[in-house]
C-alpha cells in the first residue's frame, strides 16, 4: 500500500498561514486535516519539484525514515498566490503535514538522544541512493531540510523534510527516457552531516543496505505511477525513472559501503 494520503487526507485548505519565498514558493496552510505545507505546478523549480518530492517521501516510508504525513490535494477554493513568481498555485497539490521539531544545530546533542540510532545511517543512504543534494552534499548544508522531533521527555526522533531536488540534480526536468549512465554510477556520498560520523556504524549501514537490495521494481513503478498526470511526467519520463531508481539502487548496495565504514576485521583478528 502507498502512504500518500494514508494516514493523512486533507480535502479542504481552510486559509492561507504563512508564505515562503523559497525555490518551490511553498505555503502553510490549514486544511480540514491540520495544517501543512503545499507546493504546486507553476512553482519556480517546474513540475519535477512535485514529482521528486512525492516519489521521495513514498521511497522513505519504505525505507523506514519518520518523513511527515502526506499527501496529494486535488481542490483548493482559496486564492494562495505563489510569492516569488506571482502566479496562483493550483491543484493537484503535494501536501505535507507540519511537525514541529528543531532543525539540525551541527551538534550532536539531539543525535545522543534519538530514538532510533540507526536512523542517521539510513538517512545517508538514502539520500545518496535518490541523490538528495538539497540536505548536505560536497560541503554545503541546508540545516532546515533536517528535524529533531521530541519523541517523549528524553527522546527524538530524526524527521528528514523537503525532498523537492532529488534524483536529476540541478536539471528543470526529468528526462523523456533513460537517465544518463553519470546520474546512475554517481559516486557522491549525500547526507552525511559531519556530526553524523560517528553514529555511522558497520551494523546499521550494512542493514540500510539490505533493506534498499530488496527493493521490487513493481513496487517503484506502482510509486511513480501515482504521480499526477498534471504533474508533466510523460510514459516515456516515467519509465525512464523506474529504471534509474532501481538502477540506482543496485549501484548503491554494490558500492556504498565502503565508502562509510571501515573493512571489518578478519576472524580472530
Amino acid at each position: 500500500m502507498l502512504a500518500c494520503g494514508n494516514s493523512i487526507c486533507p480535502t479542504e485548505i481552510t486559509r492561507e498561514i504563512q508564505h515562503f519565498i523559497s525555490s518551490t514558493s511553498p505555503a502553510r496552510v490549514a486544511t480540514n486535516a491540520g495544517d501543512g505545507f503545499v507546493k504546486s505546478v507553476g512553482n519556480p523549480m517546474g513540475s519535477a519539484a512535485l514529482v521528486s518530492e512525492l516519489v521521495a517521501a513514498e521511497l522513505a516510508v519504505w525505507f523506514g525514515l519518520d518523513v511527515p504525513p502526506f499527501a496529494v490535494v486535488h481542490q483548493c477554493d482559496i486564492e494562495i498566490i505563489m510569492r516569488k513568481n506571482g502566479h496562483p498555485m493550483a491543484p493537484p497539490l503535494f501536501f505535507s503535514s507540519a511537525v514541529e521539531g528543531i532543525p539540525r544545530d551541527g551538534t550532536d546533542v539531539f543525535l545522543q538522544r534519538l530514538r532510533d540510532k540507526d536512523c542517521v545511517s539510513r538517512l545517508v543512504v538514502f539520500d545518496t541512493w535518490i541523490r538528495n543534494w538539497d540536505r548536505y552534499y560536497g560541503g554545503d548544508a541546508n540545516s532546515d531540510n533536517l528535524l529533531y522531533v521530541q519523541a517523549s521527555v528524553h527522546k527524538y526522533d530524526l524527521v528528514p523534510i523537503d525532498h523537492s531536488n532529488c534524483f536529476i540534480g540541478g536539471n528543470a526536468n526529468f528526462p523523456d527516457g533513460a537517465a544518463p549512465d553519470g546520474w546512475i554510477e554517481d559516486g557522491g556520498v549525500y547526507g552525511k552531516f559531519p556530526e553524523f560520523d560517528d553514529f555511522i556504524t558497520n551494523d546499521s549501514v550494512n542493514a540500510a543496505l539490505t533493506k534498499l537490495a530488496t527493493l521490487e521494481r513493481e513496487f517503484v513503478g506502482e510509486v511513480v505511477n501515482s504521480v499526477p498526470l498534471a504533474w508533466d511526467l510523460g510514459p516515456s519520463a516515467r519509465t525512464g525513472l523506474i529504471d534509474f531508481i532501481c538502477a540506482r539502487a543496485t549501484y548503491v548496495v554494490d558500492t556504498l559501503a565502503q565508502k562509510l565504514i571501515d573493512e571489518p576485521p578478519f576472524p580472530g583478528f
